[in-house]
């Protein structure tokens, strides 16, 4: 997986890929990200997330090393 900032592609917004993480018993691999956002209920602070990573293979993709322009959002 490459490092940088990803799109989900059912609503647009933005997440920055972190690392992979593994389960220790498992071995199943996992995504930490964090949303590129500020909301209210997180009074701006950090929350970093996870989720499987084919999950996130499938729902997100990569944009680029860092965030897009103006114009790229759209």
């Amino acid at each position: 997986m490459r490092i940088g900032v990803y799109r989900k592609k059912r609503t647009g917004k933005l997440y920055q890929f972190l690392l992979l993480a593994r389960e220790h018993y498992t071995g199943q691999q996992a995504v930490i990200y964090i949303p590129l956002r500020v909301e209210e209920e997180w009074a701006g602070t950090v929350r970093p997330c996870y989720i499987a990573r084919g999950d996130f293979e499938s729902k997100f993709e990569y944009v680029g090393e860092g965030l897009p322009t103006p114009v790229e959002r759209q």
